[in-house]
């Protein structure tokens, strides 16, 4: 490991553990790291060798340790019935003032609020829920949401909305199955709120049931005279669509191409080289995380599950600190990590523990107490070959931790945290029988090595998940990148950084998605990059930066040359390739002779000229919203530009910025609202 800069290491290191100024848990820490003195850290904790041993002597420090731990409690955003009821019939006001989409916001936060149905019979009878999803219906379909308010109507039935006015959700739901085309199943709809109508008219009075019957009547009518169905357009996609990888899919590496495979090397660890010849914008990669958390300021605008933006959520039946954007959704989180996390997600975000400790958790939460005892006698079997596999736990349990250049303090720091994630785990019925507070059972030590184990490697290897926002559709120009939250991508995991990346990287959902930045040959390094790059750093800043948060002096090409920024980075120092088999000599523009094979080298002015009109066609079609015709132009520039010469060179960066951004335009994007 390089030199590095003490102070900006331990400030990187810190903000993994706590990424607040407000919150509990690094007071708590610097409480626990005075009381013991450095004397202490230095001879003693220092000298432990494992996690089990770290966490079972910090556990019997006492007091100092026990004080803060015993007062985890739950803590979390209760139901709250009569705020739900307020919000509703602000929302009906905004309704009948003509403003569906500002009805919507607060309908959305009756839902979120409103206790589980027959919770409180003291208000709605009980049925806040039901009368919250009848309501935002109403709201869905004035902005044409069909599909959403169909889903509406769905669960307000389910959770007891009032029979005698229920003709009202199927009339609402004719009109939806007509706004979708879909004219047999609005007929079958009006009929039915007819039925219905007529069934409660006594409770319904004759007044309303007249004129409501009258209307229903007339629709039916406007039905029956269309005489096939209407043609509609196929309905636009709701998101982006998970791509495939090139070539198939690697038998060892199932989330990547079989144009990749894993090398290892003393330098650089286990890396991802090509197996076969790599172009660009070839799919390399397409995984799903293990593990995945969103970040709280997100909880409100994304699904706590697949991490897709919210139009109508769904809440949990008992917090309403997160939301959903299905009902398979909610009941995937709550059949799993979250009927862990509820009762305790205020008291997390409260402790200002960073993103990637919620992550830690989650990993453990997501899977629970006996998949770990099932697997607990295989995790420190030999690890040669890699079977890298998403949804495999060794797959990530083996993934580098730098324990062994880890500061002492530091690893006090993350074995207070893994305690308080246990205690949080112990207070939410995670482990069968509870241990005394004193002393920790086998079960529970176990598990607490794991999450002091993820608390390292997740430092080096969690992945930010991100989307576009952008003005309008396919417009780039002042687009921004929104960060959502965290995952770890074992396979992913895999691919060393460089300052000259060869990989574009997006998400669909939480599904991240690499993508071939320029050519490469079998046998070259595929990388990625871990945030700075050569065009915008210069080298003492990207160095520093890479070895205090990732513990590695970067030997890429960029590097080890100095290759310039943006700032004075031309395209007149365009050097070329010897065209001779095998001369790997590279030669400035202005040489005519390999110095190396002495055969002539040269570029014609119009292959010189084809490639520059190539570089602005794909430009152009870039700001006019062709992204499809920019990506193919782009992807053709750069593998001939790459064959001819190489980099640095303006264009060729300017290129790979643009061919990023439009490649990242089939993931996540959020077309930001005026």
């Amino acid at each position: 490991m390089m030199q590095q800069d003490p102070t900006y290491t331990e400030l990187c290191s810190s903000v993994t553990l706590q990424s607040k100024e407000e919150g509990f848990f690094l007071d708590f820490a610097h409480q626990v790291t005075d009381t013991v003195g450095p004397e202490w850290i230095a001879k003693k904790f220092a000298g432990l060798k494992t996690d089990e041993e770290r966490l079972k002597t910090c556990h019997e420090l006492g007091d100092c340790v026990h004080g803060v731990l015993q007062n985890v409690q739950e803590l979390y955003r209760r139901k709250n019935a009569p705020l739900s009821f307020q919000k509703r019939q602000d929302a009906e006001r905004y309704l009948e003032a003509g403003k569906p989409r500002e009805a919507l916001v607060l309908c959305n936060h009756a839902i979120m609020r409103a206790p589980p149905t027959g919770a409180d019979p003291g208000v709605d009878g009980g049925l806040s829920l039901a009368l919250g999803m009848a309501t935002r219906s109403e709201c869905l379909l004035q902005l044409e949401e069909n599909e959403a308010c169909l889903s509406d109507i769905q669960l307000a039935i389910r959770e007891g909305f009032p029979p005698h006015r229920r003709y009202e959700l199927y009339w609402r739901m004719g009109r939806c199955y007509r706004g979708l085309g879909q004219i047999p199943k609005a007929r079958v709809s009006l009929q039915l709120a007819l039925t219905l109508l007529e069934e409660n008219k006594d409770q319904l009075g004759p007044l309303e049931t007249i004129a409501s019957s009258v209307r229903l009547q007339n629709e039916v009518s406007q039905l029956e005279m269309e005489q096939a169905p209407l043609q509609l357009e196929e309905p636009p996609s709701k998101g982006p669509t998970v791509p495939s990888v090139r070539h198939g899919k690697n038998p060892n590496m199932p989330a990547a191409s079989r144009l990749v495979t894993i090398a290892c090397s003393p330098e650089q660890g286990r890396y991802a080289v090509a197996a076969g010849r790599i172009v660009t914008g070839d799919t390399v990669v397409v995984e799903p995380p293990y593990a995945a958390c969103l970040l709280p300021d997100m909880f409100g605008t994304h699904c706590h599950n697949c991490f897709v933006r919210l139009l109508a959520p769904v809440g949990c039946p008992e917090c309403s600190g997160v939301a959903f954007c299905s009902v398979r959704c909610r009941d995937q989180a709550t059949s799993s990590y979250h009927c862990y996390e509820c009762h305790y997600m205020d008291l997390l975000v409260g402790s200002g523990m960073s993103i990637l400790c919620h992550l830690a958790l989650r990993m453990v939460t997501q899977s629970g107490l006996q998949h770990f005892l099932d697997i607990k006698d295989t995790l420190h079997e030999s690890f040669s070959q890699p079977n890298i596999h998403p949804g495999s736990y060794g797959s990530v349990y083996n993934l580098v931790t730098h324990a062994d250049n880890r500061p002492a303090q530091d690893f006090l720091h993350r074995t207070l945290m893994a305690l308080f994630l246990l205690r949080c785990l112990q207070e939410a019925h995670f482990f069968p029988a509870r241990t005394d507070n004193k002393s920790l059972g086998p079960d529970e030590l176990f598990i607490g090595s794991l999450l002091l184990r993820h608390l390292q490697l997740l430092q080096f290897n969690a992945h930010e998940i991100f989307e576009t926002c952008m003005e309008a559709p396919n417009k780039f120009r002042g687009s921004k990148i929104l960060f959502m939250g965290v995952g770890i991508y074992p396979t992913v995991a895999m691919f060393n950084h460089d300052c000259h990346p060869a990989l574009a990287r997006y998400f669909v959902g939480k599904n991240i998605v690499l993508q071939a930045l320029r050519p490469l040959e079998t046998g070259e390094c595929v990388s990625e990059n871990y945030g700075p790059t050569f065009t915008k750093r210069p080298l003492a800043f990207r160095q520093k930066t890479l070895a205090s948060r990732y513990w590695f002096k970067c030997s890429c090409q960029a590097c080890t040359e100095d290759w310039p920024t943006y700032d004075t980075l031309s395209s007149d120092n365009f050097r070329l390739r010897c065209s001779t088999k095998g001369c790997k000599q590279l030669c400035r523009k202005e040489h005519h002779r390999c110095p190396k094979c002495k055969k002539q080298v040269s570029l014609q002015d119009g292959v010189v000229k084809e490639l520059t009109e190539r570089f602005s066609e794909g430009m152009e079609a870039m700001e006019a919203g062709d992204v499809d015709r920019a990506v193919q132009l782009f992807c053709s520039y750069l593998d001939t530009m790459y064959c001819v010469g190489a980099p640095p060179c303006r264009d060729m960066s300017r290129c790979q910025d643009a061919l990023r951004m439009c490649l990242s335009n089939s993931g996540n994007t959020w077309t930001v609202r005026k």
